[in-house]
């Protein structure tokens, strides 16, 4: 199996065991936009940053700037924070920085308003582990 697609499996697992997606703070729901689910529960229209892991942040997009955000699909550019969590643990751990081309897609209507269910990082310089590209499922449920 490719480091690639060793990295995709394990940042989707372990964003599934830490309960999807998380979002910072953005701007609320428009109506008739897309959103994507929050940690808090909360729907979120074009996040200036995106948490991969609720729990300890250890995954983060940050400065995210969106070129589009339709029904079809979101398209953006930011930087992913990657803790690596070594030497021994993430508190310790080293974070590097990476460029990336976001693609969010495959949106659901219901409950509504509609959300985004998936995400696409993109590396132009290689990401952790040599990656070009890992996806993500966004199952945060409406609270």
């Amino acid at each position: 199996m490719s480091l690639a697609r060793t990295l995709a499996i394990t940042t989707s697992a372990a964003a599934v065991a830490l309960g999807g997606l998380a979002l910072a703070p953005a701007a609320n729901a428009d109506n008739g936009k897309p959103v994507v689910v929050n940690c808090l529960g909360k729907g979120v229209v074009k996040p200036k940053e995106i948490d991969l892991s609720c729990a300890d942040g250890a995954i983060t997009v940050l400065n995210i700037t969106w070129s589009s955000w339709t029904m079809d699909g979101a398209r953006g550019r930011g930087t992913l924070a990657w803790n690596t969590c070594l030497p021994t643990t993430c508190v310790d751990g080293i974070v590097e920085k990476y460029p990336v081309r976001i693609s969010l897609g495959r949106v659901a209507s219901a409950p509504t308003p509609a959300a985004f269910t998936g995400m696409t990082l993109r590396f132009p310089n290689r990401g952790p582990a040599g990656a070009e590209t890992s996806t993500y499922t966004l199952d945060n449920a409406f609270r």
